[in-house]
């Protein structure tokens, strides 16, 4: 019994050493930039536009997607000296046939997808009596049914060529949800969860599917005395260019789930998932009622700004 034991023992060390090996080291992908299609939702600006600067700096062929057109036009003027090729599809994501006629784009022009960036989003703060319901759906739409149903256009194409990689880009806040954030940390929590999902069942298929989730990133959706205060509280700021480039090295090794926000943010949300408790009594202490007011009013001053540009 006493061997047995021991062997039951030893059995269980060595599978846990293995696991631990391979996620340390993840397998490289077989995956190959040069020439790949890349289609980009939200390339417009902020993330989008480092990820298609960072692509095609590798040589990739773009297929950049946003509401703005001349937005997408001064992006591909920027790329154009890096990229293969470059073209441009002015996409509501929240409008199933404007996906529809996007995908139906690339393959006509390049004859294939081979990744797609899910990274179109919409953000809100402040407390949920103080969201707009149109908002609220909006937030829904974008950054989570808009990728749901974009990934299923993607698939016909990946699946019959036997590769390709699905690249959804959640957040942190689905990791660690947190008081000011509550509808956009469910759409993200959706998206980590409809990615895990999917891994599974594209198995054996060829077609990969990462989770890259960002932290607080220095682009128009994250409101400029918004960082000056996570700064202050000892949290990291993550520039587009960091998160495209951190997207593309993790793809490269094979990776699954690709965190940022420093040690501080991982620490957080290790608190999260074992300790939820703890974590709890942690947002207690620094989402005071006056700390939601003043991102209540930070909300309120940058929506005035964003209205005054249009």
């Amino acid at each position: 019994m006493g061997r047995f034991r021991w062997f039951l023992l030893g059995g269980a060390a060595s599978a846990a050493a293995y696991w631990l090996m391979r996620y340390l080291r993840p397998e490289h992908s077989p995956l190959v930039l040069n020439q790949a299609v890349v289609i980009i939702t939200g390339a417009s600006a902020g993330i989008g536009r480092a990820y298609a600067l960072a692509f095609a700096r590798r040589g990739a062929r773009l297929v950049l997607a946003a509401r703005r057109a001349e937005a997408l036009e001064e992006v591909r003027a920027e790329v154009a000296t890096y990229a293969a090729e470059v073209l441009c599809v002015p996409t509501d994501v929240n409008d199933d046939a404007q996906l529809e006629a996007l995908v139906q784009a690339a393959l006509d022009h390049y004859g294939r997808v081979d990744i797609l960036i899910n990274n179109a989003g919409l953000v809100d703060y402040g407390t949920l009596q103080n969201h707009h319901p149109r908002r609220t759906r909006q937030m829904v739409s974008t950054n989570l049914a808009s990728a749901i149903n974009l990934t299923r256009l993607c698939l016909i194409p990946m699946l019959a060529q036997r590769s390709g990689a699905i690249i959804n880009v959640s957040s942190m806040a689905g990791k660690i949800p947190t008081a000011h954030q509550p509808v956009y940390a469910a759409t993200k929590v959706g998206l980590i969860a409809f990615s895990d999902a999917l891994r599974r069942q594209l198995e054996g298929t060829g077609v990969r599917v990462v989770s890259v989730l960002p932290s607080y990133t220095d682009t128009e959706m994250v409101a400029p005395a918004m960082q000056d205060y996570v700064r202050e509280m000892g949290l990291t700021v993550d520039t587009p260019h960091y998160v495209a480039e951190r997207t593309i090295d993790g793809l490269l090794k094979g990776e699954q789930e690709i965190l940022f926000g420093g040690a501080v943010m991982l620490f957080g949300a290790w608190l999260e998932r074992h300790f939820p408790l703890l974590a709890t009594l942690a947002q207690r202490y620094v989402f005071t009622p006056n700390l939601m007011a003043m991102m209540e009013q930070i909300k309120a001053e940058y929506v005035a700004k964003a209205k005054e540009k249009r």
